[in-house]
């Protein structure tokens, strides 16, 4: 039996309204102390990011994207995904960044020879608490029911594709 796009993207009114506004009320709620903690130029650099994150998402199941309705059957709601995009986007503007200047190199650089990120200049002790406060995110999202690996994309589509391919079974969401 075919299907038509008004019986087959029930949920694409809900998705607009929910692109449409700034924050899903629960996870503005759960992620408003990480982002007020933020500068506000990175506050600001990580809401675009979200943002961009969504309006592809959106364009995605305007254009009837078989991966996102994939992921829709197997439980990837709105809300979940919303939340990926939130924490994919903290890492990537924040933490990751200061992942790459605690790790040091060759001739003690970032140990013995401080590196500068920014304003920030790295020696061994703030490299030590970046990386204390990326192994407790990276704690926090496997918690969540989420891969790590899934900070490391870049797009929403690079997130939809990890999450769709390679099995008949995306990964399930936690309880």
């Amino acid at each position: 039996m075919e299907t038509t796009s008004t019986t087959r993207f029930v949920d694409v009114a809900g998705l607009s309204q929910l692109l449409r506004s700034p924050m899903n009320p629960n996870i503005r709620m759960i992620t408003k102390p990480v982002l007020s903690a933020l500068d506000a130029p990175v506050r600001q650099g990580v809401l675009r990011r979200i943002d961009a994150m969504e309006r592809e998402l959106a364009f995605l199941v305007t254009k009837e994207d078989e991966r996102v309705f994939l992921l829709r059957r197997h439980g990837w709601g709105d809300e979940r995904l919303q939340l990926l995009f939130v924490l994919n986007s903290i890492y990537q503007h924040v933490l990751g960044p200061l992942q790459a200047a605690s790790r040091g190199g060759p001739e003690g650089l970032g140990k013995s020879v401080a590196i500068r990120h920014g304003s920030v200049s790295f020696n061994s002790q703030k490299s030590a608490a970046a990386l204390r406060a990326l192994k407790d995110f990276n704690e926090m999202v496997i918690s969540l029911g989420f891969e790590s690996d899934l900070l490391k994309l870049n797009t929403c589509e690079d997130i939809v594709f990890q999450l769709s391919s390679g099995s008949d079974e995306p990964g399930e969401p936690a309880e």
